[in-house]
C-alpha cells in the first residue's frame, strides 16, 4: 500500500510540474533561458499598419499565431482589443471561430506543424484621441502566452 501511496505522489508532482509549478499552481512552466515553456511551441505577434492617421482613415492590425514545432498545438486563442475603432472588416484564419465584440478573438482547435494563421482587422477611428490596441496569443492547454500593443494617434 506504501509503493502505491509513494507513486501516486509521484506522478501528481510530475503532473505539477508538466503543468507549470507546484500542485494547483496555474503559472506558466519557465525554462532555464527564462522563457516561458509556450516560446518553445507556439508564438504570436502584433502588427498595426500605421501609428499616426488622420480621421476618417483606417487602419490594419493584425494578430498571428505560429506553431514552432513539429506537431500539432492547440488550442490556440487570438485576439485584437480594439476600443475606439470600429471594424471596418475582417479576414478571419484559415481555421477557427472567430467573434467581434469589445475584443476580436478567433478560437482554433489546433494548429499544424510549423503552420502559422492571422486574424486581421481593417479598422476605423471612433474619434481623435490617443489608444492603444492590445494582440494576444494564448492556449489553455500549453502554458504561457504572448501579447503585444501599439498606441496609435488619431488626428
Amino acid at each position: 500500500m506504501h509503493r502505491i501511496a509513494k507513486s501516486a505522489a509521484l506522478a501528481a508532482l510530475l503532473v505539477a510540474a508538466a503543468c507549470g509549478g507546484e500542485e494547483g499552481s496555474t503559472s506558466p512552466a519557465v525554462g532555464a533561458d527564462g522563457q516561458a515553456a509556450a516560446a518553445a511551441e507556439f508564438s504570436g505577434n502584433l502588427n498595426v499598419s500605421a501609428t499616426d492617421i488622420a480621421m476618417g482613415s483606417t487602419i490594419t492590425v493584425t494578430e498571428r499565431a505560429t506553431n514552432l514545432i513539429g506537431s500539432q498545438v492547440g488550442p490556440i486563442i487570438i485576439g485584437i482589443r480594439r476600443l475606439g475603432f470600429d471594424v471596418v472588416s475582417a479576414q478571419k484564419p484559415r481555421t477557427g471561430i472567430c467573434r467581434i465584440a469589445g475584443s476580436a478573438t478567433c478560437n482554433f482547435v489546433e494548429l499544424a506543424p510549423e503552420e502559422t494563421q492571422a486574424y486581421t482587422l481593417t479598422l476605423s477611428p471612433i474619434a481623435p484621441g490617443s489608444y492603444t490596441i492590445q494582440g494576444w496569443t494564448t492556449s489553455s492547454y500549453v502554458p504561457g502566452g504572448f501579447s503585444g500593443s501599439a498606441t496609435v494617434t488619431v488626428h
